[in-house]
């Protein structure tokens, strides 16, 4: 993993440091979830998806049907996680 060292002025540095008694989180953890927002503003594709109509119904059709035990307890693994907790 890389290290990234940087310079704040104080006035941040007291707010990141409020935020990590308040939060319980560390100051690593609060400055990574604050850089997806900004990556998603600047780089991910918001260009509409044009589908067939056939395709959008199939979707409906799918998402109408009740979801697997297995799709239960995976969507509850991918809640317990942080946002940034990858694995090594």
């Amino acid at each position: 993993m890389a290290v990234l060292t940087i310079k704040i002025p104080d006035l941040e540095m007291a707010m990141l440091d409020s935020m990590v008694k308040t939060q319980r989180r560390t100051k690593t953890e609060i400055v990574r979830s604050a850089l997806r927002p900004v990556f998603e503003e600047n780089f991910v594709d918001k260009r509409p998806l044009t589908i067939a109509e056939d395709e959008f119904n199939a979707i409906l059709d799918m998402l109408e049907q009740p979801i697997s035990a297995e799709e239960i307890e995976g969507r509850k693994r991918l809640e317990a996680r942080r946002l940034w907790e990858l694995p090594e």
